[in-house]
């Protein structure tokens, strides 16, 4: 026992070297580890942080070059995959493809507002006429479909009232000849009249004159012009026959029977503007008010187009934009409008914000209450546009195929594209204007292109 009690140091100091060696190679892989198995400079030494920061910054600048390097090999497959140059034999080769360029184009397109509306009537040339009192039917002159002209008379209604009235101005008119003549002598008889009475002589004089100018007024109200100045010189004979057709044209009165011609209760109804006759709801010898109208007129040179916006689409639209109407049916489009009229107000079912233009129509094509489509312009901008049938897909990009440095080498460029038109479309990047494109053709070098991409890829 006492022997093993001594050996015990003897053994521990002979697994020295050993403690030793291994703690020597554990500093040695802890220095490694700290500088990266580089050799550390003076300044690193007495900087332990600054040693840090220089790794960091390194690992960052390896990382970043890294990625710039895929991006790198990845645009140059994409360019080697899809800009690779197109090479055709020859011109001839070129033509007997079918192969036609034409430079890139500008063209100022225009942004629009699409609302569907019909055509209306002008209702401001647009009248639900009757007589302005009532009546019976004496005679019609004009017939639905007419083209009227302002002035024209429509109709002569046989009126109690209009008689009434016109003999109330006979009356009066004598009445105030009556009194003149009668407050002049009194003038001329000097100092021989008194006061009062020459003051009563001039206030019936005055009385009577307005009770004239009421009655003048009356038969204003319906429509007949009344000039007391033609009538005062008259006699009382004249006067009658003179109020007997009043409003009556000279050139209705020759087509007309003057021995039928004996009343004074013929009461004209006007045509108000230049216009046709839309409906005709008058037969002679029928009972007519002023409550249901008679005749139904309209200007149909000039109407209006009348259409629903989207309230989200609203706030682009001003007075004064031009409005292309397009009609159902017909295949043809209406001449240029001008929006006249925004709604102030929301329909509270459809949401949507009532619209008007104002359009001519000189040669009677557009009829009231066709319905179509309008588009207003609401913007106009110079864009790219090439040909339709210079567009190709190949399944993941469109490609529009430039002219290189020869005229049978071509290019294909990613295109971005914006709307499409009927024959062109608009492309927002990827090619420039004045470049010189194939246009006819193209599905041609599409074809090769994909070629040599198969065969690239086995």
């Amino acid at each position: 026992m006492t022997f093993r009690l001594r050996n015990i140091p003897l053994m521990l100091l002979g697994q020295v070297p050993t403690v030793l060696t291994l703690a020597l190679l554990g500093g040695i892989a802890w220095w490694g580890y700290k500088w990266d198995w580089k050799v550390p400079t003076l300044p690193e030494l007495l900087d332990p942080t600054a040693s840090a920061r220089s790794r960091a910054e390194e690992g960052d600048a390896e990382k970043e070059e890294a990625t710039k390097s895929q991006e790198d090999n990845q645009g140059t497959e994409g360019s080697d995959k899809l800009l690779h140059p197109i090479k055709l034999r020859s011109e001839e080769a070129m033509k007997e493809a079918g192969i036609v360029t034409k430079p890139v184009q500008e063209k100022l397109i225009g942004e629009y507002v699409m609302a569907h509306g019909h055509i209306d009537f002008n209702q401001n040339y647009y009248a639900h006429l009757s007589t302005r009192a009532s009546g019976t039917a004496w005679s019609v002159h004009k017939q639905q479909g007419d083209t009227i002209r302002k002035g024209d008379v429509l109709a002569l209604v046989a009126s109690p009232e209009l008689a009434t009235l016109k003999f109330d101005l006979q009356q009066t008119l004598l009445m105030v000849k009556s009194r003149d003549r009668y407050y002049r002598r009194l003038e001329e008889a000097g100092p021989g009249i008194s006061r009062k009475d020459l003051e009563s002589g001039e206030f019936a004089l005055r009385e009577a004159r307005v009770a004239l100018s009421k009655d003048q007024q009356s038969l204003q109200n319906l429509g007949l012009d009344v000039s007391l100045d033609e009538l005062t010189p008259l006699s009382d004979e004249q006067v009658a026959v003179r109020l007997r057709t009043l409003g009556i044209p000279d050139t209705l009165l020759q087509g007309l029977d003057a021995n039928a011609v004996t009343g004074n209760n013929l009461l004209p109804m006007y045509a108000p503007f230049d216009g046709v006759v839309i409906t005709r709801d008058i037969v002679i010898g029928e009972m007519v008010t002023p409550s249901k109208p008679q005749f139904q007129l309209a200007d149909l040179r000039r109407l209006w187009i009348c259409f629903h916006v989207r309230l989200e689409d609203v706030g682009r639209l001003k007075l004064g934009q031009d409005v292309a109407f397009h009609l159902n049916g017909q295949n043809e489009d209406a001449p240029p409008a001008k929006i006249a009229f925004i709604s102030a107000d929301v329909d509270e079912k459809t949401r949507t914000v009532a619209v008007r233009a104002e359009v001519d129509n000189p040669h009677g094509r557009l009829r009231p209450n066709t319905f179509g489509d309008a588009r207003i312009l609401v913007n106009e901008q110079k864009r790219l546009i090439v040909p339709n049938e210079a567009l190709q897909f190949d399944g993941s990009s469109h490609l529009v195929f430039v002219q290189g440095e020869s005229p049978t080498e071509f290019v294909p460029h990613q295109v971005k594209l914006g709307p499409r038109h009927e024959k062109f479309t608009v492309v927002l990047n990827g090619i420039k204007a004045g470049q010189t494109i194939a246009v006819s053709g193209s599905h041609v070098l599409l074809s090769e292109m994909l070629k040599e991409r198969i065969g690239g890829e086995d």
